[in-house]
């Protein structure tokens, strides 16, 4: 079965029980739609070869954020760690948590891998993406070896990589959930799993 990862990185000013509703949400969007899901965290991370690296590299970077520009460091550290973890893993498809699918489902999922080996979304933070493991190790190395920060703002991933998504077709069968001033994301992403 074709695997669906997350990553969870406990970050202390974060509602607990609202990011575990998301992951179940979450979970159950992704298997509804054929996928097995797998949850990473730091300790897949850490299996990487270059996780040490790129930990030594965000404690650099991250003095040069503005305070109101990131949740904090580990908004930030959990952000691009997560690609060791997938690089542990065996690389395959990623997204953020909050990510429901509507219907991209794996038949899609293995035509794109056929075009590339790398898909990314651009224009804002990373929530969906798919690299094979020598990809994931490629855009580590990346990120070790160019800035992640520019004028106190964090830069996009694609950015950082200097690629232009070509998940657009895709990106219409998930949604990127955010909150709402009525609404916590967990009860937007359960409206859309049951409709």
């Amino acid at each position: 079965m074709k695997l669906i990862y997350s990553y969870y990185k406990s970050i202390p000013t974060t509602n607990q029980a609202e990011e575990f509703a998301c992951a179940n949400y979450w979970k159950y969007s992704w298997e509804k739609n054929g996928w097995g899901t797998c949850m990473l965290n730091s300790t897949h991370a850490q299996v990487s070869s270059l996780c040490g690296k790129l930990l030594r590299k965000l404690t650099t970077e991250s003095s040069n954020i503005k305070s109101d520009a990131s949740r904090g460091y580990d908004f930030f550290n959990a952000r691009y760690v997560r690609w060791c973890a997938l690089h542990a893993a065996g690389g395959g498809w990623m997204c953020d948590y909050d990510v429901v699918n509507k219907s991209f489902t794996t038949e899609i999922a293995d035509q794109l891998e056929q075009e590339g080996t790398l898909h990314i979304n651009s224009g804002e933070p990373a929530y969906i993406f798919y690299a094979t493991r020598d990809h994931c190790e490629s855009v580590i190395r990346k990120f070790i070896q160019n800035d992640m920060v520019e004028n106190g703002m964090l830069k996009n991933e694609a950015e950082i990589l200097g690629v232009v998504s070509n998940l657009y077709p895709i990106l219409p069968l998930v949604h990127r959930t955010k909150k709402t001033q009525d609404n916590p994301k967990s009860e937007i992403m359960k409206k859309l799993c049951y409709e």
